[in-house]
């Protein structure tokens, strides 16, 4: 499994503070999405620049996770018994691994 959306770092790039419009770029500056959102002084400005920082870590998110699922097999390989494995339902990491790499 890895990411098959745009590569590289993605990044928040606002026209300007009083634009409605804050756009996630890639580092080479490929448009991956428009959030639209009041200017500076509307209530929910900061709604949307949260969401844009969420989404433009989403590549990093994914590779962590898919790289915790790796570190989970190995482990789980030499020591099934292992106190990490009742704490997170490994299944349900791959599954949500698989939604976000496949269509």
């Amino acid at each position: 499994m890895e990411f098959k959306g745009t590569k590289g770092k993605w990044v928040i790039n606002e026209m300007d503070r009083y634009s409605r419009l804050i756009n996630i770029e890639s580092d080479e500056g490929k448009k991956i999405c428009e959030t639209l959102c009041g200017n500076e002084s509307h209530p929910d400005r900061q709604d949307a620049e949260f969401n844009a920082l969420l989404i433009s870590k989403a590549p990093e998110m994914l590779q962590m996770l898919i790289e915790i699922s790796k570190t989970a097999e190995r482990v789980w390989e030499t020591n099934e018994e292992n106190e990490f494995f009742d704490e997170i339902d490994f299944a349900e990491l791959d599954d949500l691994i698989k939604e976000a790499t496949e269509i």
